[in-house]
């Protein structure tokens, strides 16, 4: 079966060629010295640990200090701008000349980059971009990257118009001068919820309102986070607090009902996975060298718009969002976890059919069976 779309689209050449060289535009624009690039795969695998395993010993500032925001940009930044630019390349943006747009947690830009990046037709328009982080040094480096970015593709597109960059320091709740159309956070989150000692749910309450305080009417909201338990379970419950909000989910829910993957512990939760072999072979080779390499990256999101209806099922047919890898089951077949507005969904089909994040429509099932393991609804695609 032929999916109806997908969540990870191809990307334009010129993207594809600054991703694939992005080491050497952020030399040409940041550049180290020999001995501070041999320094580079273990300023990776000590930041990589501040990331995860110790983080309790992170300082709040960490993003400031040398060695680490250059760790962050040539591995870390590199790797999301990877995962992040196939994705943002099929999703339905809206923007138009003279909106104004919020990314917090902006570190070095990587989203403004990725947007720009997957999605050439919002490089002609006039954008302003509100830039908010801790880390005033992060942003300054992201605007240098975001201008070295657009100078690469001018050839590609010559009506190109440079976004205004307005770098903000300070955490989300911190005043901008202007509401926005469009709110975007990624990989911020973790960050402040992970050892907090409050209940996501009252953090989520907390986060959204700081949040929409930020939004015009009609404003779009794009939430990503790492694609594990804790992450999704955040985004999951976020979700909620939009659709209560009068949100409509634009991707990647098929529908606005209660979320089967929602993270709750030892459940299943809602995550896409980009496998790597693609990935640029430099990247690569640092992770090797960093000792921590990767065959697939992985995120969960949500994105959604005020005032806006959105149809998700044919008349006739039922939406289901392809999440997991596939799984052999009992009878020799192949499965996929999946999401639809029945809820929790094996989606039935040959191994090599289908793949995580894509979104498919079939007939609804007259009679439905339940898979004895997990509970979900069995689907024959």
């Amino acid at each position: 079966m032929k999916p109806e779309s997908t969540l990870f689209s191809a990307i334009p050449k010129d993207a594809a060629d600054i991703l694939n060289n992005f080491d050497e535009l952020i030399q040409n624009t940041l550049p180290l010295n020999s001995r501070q690039l041999y320094q580079v795969p273990e300023n990776v695998r000590t930041l990589s640990h501040l990331l995860t395993d110790d983080r309790p010993s992170r300082r709040m500032g960490y993003m400031n200090e040398a060695a680490a925001l250059s760790a962050y940009i040539r591995y870390f930044m590199w790797w999301n701008l990877v995962r992040l630019t196939p994705l943002f390349a099929g999703l339905p943006f809206a923007l138009k000349d003279g909106d104004v747009c919020l990314d917090c947690g902006s570190g070095p830009l990587t989203v403004p980059i990725a947007l720009w990046l997957g999605c050439p037709e919002l490089r002609k328009k006039k954008l302003t971009w509100y830039c908010l982080d801790y880390s005033q040094t992060a942003l300054s480096h992201g605007e240098d990257l975001y201008m070295a970015t657009a100078a690469r593709t001018a050839a590609t597109t010559p009506d190109q118009q440079i976004w205004q960059i307005i770098r903000v320091k300070g955490p989300v709740g911190t005043e901008i001068k202007k509401k926005a159309a469009f709110i975007s956070c990624a990989n911020m989150f973790n960050e402040l919820f992970w050892n907090a000692e409050q209940p996501l749910e009252q953090l989520v309450k907390k986060y959204a309102a700081q949040l929409l305080s930020y939004a015009e009417p009609d404003a779009t909201l794009l939430l990503i986070e790492p694609g594990v338990p804790r992450a999704a379970r955040f985004v999951s419950l976020f979700r909620d607090s939009l659709l209560r909000k009068g949100f409509s989910i634009l991707a990647p829910c098929p529908h606005s009902g209660l979320c089967p993957m929602d993270g709750r512990k030892g459940g299943k939760w809602c995550h896409f996975v980009l496998e790597t072999d693609n990935a640029p072979a430099r990247l690569k080779k640092l992770s090797a060298a960093a000792g921590i390499p990767k065959d697939r990256a992985s995120l969960s999101f949500v994105y959604a718009a005020h005032n806006t209806e959105v149809e998700k099922n044919a008349p006739d047919g039922l939406r289901l969002r392809v999440v997991s890898d596939a799984i052999s089951l009992y009878n020799k077949t192949t499965g996929r976890y999946s999401c639809s507005e029945k809820g929790l969904s094996l989606a039935i089909a040959p191994e090599k059919e289908l793949a995580s994040g894509d979104l498919v429509c079939v007939e609804c099932p007259k009679k439905t069976e339940i898979d004895r393991k997990s509970g979900a609804v069995k689907i024959q695609l």
